[in-house]
């Protein structure tokens, strides 16, 4: 019954705050600051592991949470995955980074891809998800996974599930995270990410979930910029409409860029910075494309929404493609300055 009334509170406030947007006051309604704002991130185990990738400490005290990528899969049988030295070497440099702070350290899974000839899209989907279903039924994931928490001290778990479309396949995963969130009691936390558009969890699945990390980017305005600040604001109002409480959300923040024509290129921004122009701009003289980027101050308009309307926090896809925030141009540092100056007031 409290999940319900948080839905339409949560109903309520959007429908408030597309109205006000439309009149020009783009605050919205002015919630309460989410108390604790979040500034989560994804590590990538790969650009640790292979790439070369980085972690600095100081980006740790403008960091919060932080979601372990690439390091644990489950297949449809229940079974989890991992490469326990590829596991050990990531942790072992974040860690490090870390330090002594007090930054909530979640491990994603990423399940099992679908077995089809399909060129579909949504067929692919489906498959991808009756592959799921077959180890959310096991009865055997819940334990595994939280076998591997404890296994290596983590907090909480993260999903990363693209995408059940049909009603089965949400029945399926609905069914799964309340049994998960059952058996990680009060030790673990539980997240989820998805999409504005393909929201379709029970009040149940609801309550078990404690963060939901809104993959508010991979889209383009006409005159293709990705990821574009009124986009992000109208996928925000996309997800409170359907009732998830906004205390649970964590706004995605894109740190690379993808190109106008939404080709297969996925470009870092601590790549282009140097060559972005005043409008946003960066061409790629190798492709001969085009992509436009979120700048520091797009990513600390996006945080500024965030705290002023009380959603719990913004993520960050992914860390990998920032410069430390000790450099002038870091978007994490833009986050961090933006969450300093109102939570100094």
């Amino acid at each position: 019954m409290a999940t319900f009334f948080k839905r339409v509170i949560g109903f309520f406030t959007a429908l408030l705050t597309v109205i006000f947007g439309f009149f020009g006051y783009d605050d919205g309604i002015c919630a309460e600051k989410a108390e604790n704002f979040k500034v989560t991130t994804y590590i990538r185990g790969d650009a640790i592991m292979y790439w070369g990738g980085e972690v600095y400490a100081e980006d740790f005290d403008i960091v919060t949470d932080v979601i372990i990528f690439e390091c644990a899969t489950f297949n449809n049988k229940g079974e989890v995955e991992y490469d326990e030295a590829k596991m050990e070497y990531v942790l072992d440099k974040v860690r490090n980074a870390i330090g002594d702070r007090d930054v909530h350290l979640t491990l994603n899974f990423i399940g099992p891809w679908g077995v089809t000839d399909s060129d579909v899209w949504e067929d692919q989907m489906e498959a991808q998800s009756n592959e799921h279903n077959k180890a959310f039924e096991s009865g055997i994931l819940e334990d595994n996974i939280i076998a591997v928490l404890e296994k290596y001290d983590f907090d909480g778990v993260h999903f990363d599930y693209e995408y059940p479309i049909s009603n089965n396949a949400w029945k399926y995963y609905n069914k799964f995270l309340v049994s998960l969130d059952e058996k990680l009691g009060d030790e673990y936390t539980l997240g989820v990410a998805g999409n504005a558009w393909n929201v379709k969890f029970t009040n149940a699945a609801i309550e078990a979930i404690d963060t939901f990390e809104l993959m508010s980017y991979d889209f383009l305005d006409d005159e293709g910029r990705h990821a574009t600040y009124e986009g992000t604001i109208d996928q925000i109002n996309q997800l409170a409409l359907k009732g998830f409480p906004m205390d649970k959300v964590n706004v995605g923040l894109a740190f690379y860029s993808r190109p106008t024509d939404l080709s297969g290129y996925w470009y870092g921004y601590n790549g282009c910075y140097e060559g972005i122009d005043e409008s946003g701009w960066y061409h790629c003289e190798e492709t001969g494309k085009d992509f436009w980027f979120n700048s520091p101050e797009i990513v600390a308009q996006k945080t500024e929404y965030c705290i002023k309307n009380g959603y719990g926090g913004v993520m960050i896809w992914h860390y990998n493609c920032d410069l430390p925030s000790t450099h002038e141009d870091s978007l994490l540092r833009a986050i961090g300055e933006t969450v300093d100056s109102y939570y100094a007031e």
